[in-house]
């Protein structure tokens, strides 16, 4: 009876041992699968950060033509109208 149980006692550690080479393994998986994802991250707010830093880049260069095209629009408007004034008399005249 002795035998019997002492078997059975060591079924259950030889289980019990697999079970934990188990854990062990997906454990390692698990860190493996983690620290990749952290790098992930990492480079992803990395990049969050450049693309930031470039869209502010663009926008100050996008406002900055805004300001140019509105002036040579002014410049062109007072030109048109200054050539019109230049006009008006050979209309009243014609």
């Amino acid at each position: 009876m002795q035998l019997e149980n002492f078997e059975k006692l060591e079924e259950k550690i030889r289980q019990t041992v697999e079970l934990i080479n188990k854990l062990k393994a997906e454990n390692q998986e698990i860190t493996t699968s983690y620290r990749q994802l952290e790098d992930q991250i990492s480079n992803f707010q990395k990049g969050s950060k450049s693309l930031g830093s470039e869209a502010e880049k663009l926008k100050k260069e996008f406002a900055s033509r805004e300001r140019d095209f509105e002036k040579k629009k002014k410049e062109i408007k007072r030109r048109l109208e200054k050539l019109l004034e230049r006009l008006v008399p050979f209309e009243a005249g014609g």
